[in-house]
C-alpha cells in the first residue's frame, strides 16, 4: 500500500480480521494470503493511487498523463517543485474535486486470481548415521525456496526457517500415539514434541526469484513450501545414508530405534 500509493507506512493501519470493519473474506489459509489478499490490496491502492493523480492534476492545473509520482508527492513532468503530497490529494478529495469526480478517496476491490500461483524449492541434507545406535545427526542442511517476488524478505526467510523445522521435527521426532485405553498420550504442547532452538539444526537459505506472470507484484505464497519438502529429504538422507547395507525405506518419524532395527534387519 505505502509503494503504491504514496502513503507513508507508518500512517497505514492495518485491522484484522474484524467485520464489523473490513470486507467479506473466504480466509487465510493454503498460502492464499500473498496471491489473493496481497492483490486485493495491490489493485485496489492501483484504484486509489490514480484517483488522487487526477486530483493532484486538479490541484496543479495539468493533465493527469503529465502528473508523476516520487514518494508521497505529485509533480508536473519536468516540473518537481510543482507538487502536491498524497494528504493534499486526500484532502482534496472531500473539498476540491474536479467536475464529475465522486467525492472520497477509498475504494473496494474483490480479487479473483486467474490462475494458481507456483511456488517450488529445493532441499538437500547431509547427516552422520551412528550404526552403533541408530542416532543420526545433520551435519548440512540447504534449501532453495522461490515464492516470486519476496514483500518482505525478513518475513520470508523466517517463514521457511519455520517450515524446516517443523518438517525436521516430523522426520525425527513427532509421531500421534495412544496408550492401551485409546487415549492420545501427544495431545497438548507438554506432551508433543516441538524442538527448540537446541535440536533444530543449522540451516543455509538460498533464494531464486521467479514473478507470478498473473500476480500484480508477481508474488506467490511461501507457508508451506519448506514443510512439504523438507521431511522427505531428512528421512531420505538417512535411508541413502544406509542404502549400501539394503535399507530402501524407514517410516517417519526415523526414530534411532526404527534406524537401529533397519541396520540391525539388514545384517549391518
Amino acid at each position: 500500500m505505502a509503494e503504491e500509493t504514496g502513503i507513508p507506512a507508518t500512517d497505514i493501519k492495518v485491522i484484522h480480521g474484524d467485520t464489523d470493519d473490513t470486507p467479506y473474506g473466504l480466509g487465510t489459509y493454503a498460502s492464499r494470503s500473498t496471491p489473493v489478499g496481497g492483490a486485493a490490496t495491490a489493485m485496489v491502492a492501483r484504484k486509489i493511487a490514480d484517483k488522487a493523480r487526477h486530483i493532484a492534476a486538479h490541484l496543479l492545473e495539468a493533465a493527469p498523463e503529465d502528473i508523476e509520482r516520487s514518494a508521497d508527492k505529485f509533480h508536473v513532468a519536468g516540473s518537481p517543485d510543482q507538487a502536491v503530497s498524497i494528504q493534499d490529494a486526500a484532502f482534496a478529495a472531500y473539498t476540491n474535486l474536479p467536475e464529475g469526480m465522486e467525492y472520497g478517496l477509498e475504494d473496494v476491490t474483490y480479487y479473483n486470481p486467474p490462475n494458481l500461483t507456483f511456488p517450488y524449492g529445493s532441499y538437500v541434507v547431509v547427516v552422520d548415521v551412528d550404526a552403533d545406535t541408530g542416532v543420526w545427526k545433520v551435519r548440512r542442511m540447504v534449501a532453495l525456496d522461490d515464492c516470486g517476488v519476496r514483500i518482505n524478505p525478513m518475513i520470508v526467510e523466517g517463514q521457511i526457517h519455520g517450515g524446516l523445522t517443523e518438517g525436521f521435527a516430523m522426520s525425527s521426532m513427532q509421531w500421534i500415539t495412544f496408550d492401551d485405553d485409546g487415549n492420545c498420550i501427544g495431545s497438548n504442547f507438554m506432551d508433543y514434541l516441538v524442538p527448540t532452538a537446541w535440536e533444530t539444526p543449522r540451516f543455509e537459505l538460498l533464494e531464486t526469484v521467479t514473478p507470478s506472470p498473473h500476480h500484480p507484484i508477481g508474488a506467490k505464497g511461501v507457508g508451506e513450501s519448506a514443510t512439504v519438502g523438507s521431511p522427505a529429504a531428512f528421512v531420505n538422507a538417512v535411508v541413502d545414508a544406509l542404502a549400501h547395507l539394503g535399507v530402501r525405506n524407514i517410516d517417519m518419524p526415523v526414530l534411532p530405534d526404527r534406524v537401529w532395527e533397519a541396520i540391525d534387519s539388514a545384517g549391518g
